[in-house]
């Protein structure tokens, strides 16, 4: 893992991401990028005729196999790096790798992937562990954490993850020449001092975020994390707009933001509430809502989970001890001592076996569940399957158009080894389609 020098951090942590997936360039920035919208050798992945099996929501586990329709897809093999791109905005990523090979197919109705790229396995969801020195239940971050010298000291808890970003009715005029790059601007930089010991805080927190630059420019997002992939078999769908041209704004959405369908979790929620202590000033603190008693090193809690095996958190101690009941509104059942043992403890680089999940997930729908996605972890790295409709009934031009099997510019993301918006690009790619 790569270590940020020195001289970085007088630039100061860029504030950032909210749910972006690369900063890269706007119209004003200038970086060494391809100028022409031809595609370079080693970048065209060509879809064939085939129509491999995808399981949807509720139809099981994808196994690994990967069909004989597959042997017939050329293969496209890229190496996605994390970039350095001047300002310090993946820090301690810099320069990581991975080789990605993509395989697509078409039919009548819809259009496949098959992705396949190296790494560990991290499936985590920033897990609750109680601190002892504070007597505070506290929450692992995504972000690593970094000491004065810009030096990883601590890993972040998140899971991997897989995007693509394609160019809607080839609205944003860059995306041609600059791929995903056309999306992204600059932040004003910042950092935090200290103001005890005149350090920089070590702990990145960024601000700003992509979007695209006018109007009328609309981006389709595809961004798989694998705890939904592997449970729900979906990917969340996402579109990028200009958000009404603010600087430093965030400008994705998901598919069918705000729409009555949304249900409980849309997806995921946050598995985290805010309760008075115990104790005489009645001092509010931040504690889990549900946990799964006696389950060891479980990734995320389901929202299958809340109406089933799920323990509602109703009250939290001064000393940490959590009350909780067997369902939300129900009599008090039990509780949880933290105090004993690291199982519920900050254990070394890791967290103890019971330390709780950060977040609830639940199916996505809507325009939110256009895609559907298989995940297998084969011990050295993912396999992705990916289907979906060749055109959608979206009419609110969120989603990419394939029915033409006209080419298609994209660009990917591979978020993995403990990063999250700290991603590796590969980008200027182009989908055809053998006819």
């Amino acid at each position: 893992m790569g270590m940020l020098k020195n001289k970085f951090l007088q630039i100061a942590l860029l504030a950032g991401m909210i749910f972006s997936f690369s900063y890269c360039t706007k119209h004003n920035q200038v970086l060494d990028l391809q100028s022409t919208a031809t595609t370079p050798n080693g970048t065209l992945l060509t879809s064939i005729s085939g129509s491999p099996k995808v399981l949807g929501l509720g139809e099981g586990t994808w196994d690994g196999t990967i069909e004989s329709v597959w042997a017939n897809a050329p293969k496209l093999t890229v190496t996605a790096t994390v970039p350095d791109l001047g300002n310090n905005t993946f820090p301690g990523f810099v320069g990581n790798s991975t080789n990605v090979t993509l395989r697509s197919c078409y039919d009548a109705q819809n259009i496949y992937f098959l992705v396949e790229w190296d790494c560990d396995k991290n499936m985590n969801s920033a897990w609750w562990y109680f601190d002892p020195a504070t007597s505070l239940w506290k929450q692992e971050t995504a972000a690593p954490t970094f000491d004065a010298n810009g030096i990883i000291t601590r890993n972040g808890f998140v899971q991997d993850q897989f995007a693509f970003i394609w160019n809607i009715n080839n609205s944003c005029a860059d995306f041609a020449s600059q791929s995903c790059y056309a999306t992204c601007h600059a932040n004003t930089p910042s950092m935090t001092v200290d103001p005890k010991t005149g350090n920089i805080i070590t702990t990145p927190v960024y601000s700003g975020s992509m979007r695209t630059s006018a109007p009328n420019e609309k981006l389709d997002v595809w961004r798989c994390r694998m705890i939904t992939a592997t449970n729900y078999n979906q990917i969340n769908d996402y579109y990028m707009d200009w958000n009404n041209g603010t600087a430093n704004s965030n400008g994705f959405h998901k598919d069918d933001q705000g729409s009555p369908l949304a249900n409980q979790f849309g997806g995921g929620t946050s598995n985290k509430q805010s309760l008075k202590m115990n104790n005489a000033a009645k001092t509010k603190v931040s504690v889990p809502i549900w946990f799964i008693p006696g389950k060891s090193y479980y990734n995320a809690i389901l929202a299958s989970d809340t109406t089933g095996n799920a323990k509602f958190i109703i009250a939290v101690d001064s000393n940490g001890v959590l009350h909780y009941a067997n369902t939300r509104g129900g009599a008090e059942a039990g509780t949880i001592d933290p105090n004993s043992g690291t199982d519920y403890q900050r254990n070394g680089a890791g967290d103890g076996q019971f330390c709780i999940p950060g977040s609830v997930f639940g199916p996505f729908v809507g325009g939110m569940a256009d895609i559907s996605a298989n995940a297998y972890y084969t011990g050295k790295g993912w396999r992705l399957l990916i289907k979906r409709t060749l055109k959608t009934s979206d009419v609110l031009e969120q989603d990419v158009d394939f029915s033409s099997l006209k080419d298609q510019d994209f660009g990917i993301g591979s978020f993995f080894n403990t990063a999250d918006n700290q991603h590796a690009i590969t980008a200027y790619l182009k989908l055809t389609f053998k006819k």
